[in-house]
């Protein structure tokens, strides 16, 4: 098979992927509160507690400096 049909072969075989992936959704991707769904709702939001931590220059941030905005706290460790 010469590489010309290769790739058309190729494309049709991932578009077809992508198609049956559309068609026949695993239960994580399902919607509507399933049985199944890995996504779960939350009722009200509760108030962003008193805390400080120290940034990366050291200056000691507060939580009540961001309350009524997005806060996104991203922990990790490196061991």
């Amino acid at each position: 098979m010469n590489p010309g049909k290769q790739m058309i072969w190729g494309v049709v075989g991932l578009a077809g992927i992508l198609f049956l992936g559309v068609l026949i959704p695993g239960p994580g991707w399902s919607q509507g509160g399933g049985g199944g769904s890995i996504f779960q709702s939350y009722g009200k939001p509760m108030p962003l507690p008193d805390f400080s931590l120290e940034d990366l220059p050291g200056k000691t941030v507060h939580g009540k400096d961001y309350r009524g905005k997005v806060l996104i706290l991203n922990f990790w460790a490196t061991w």
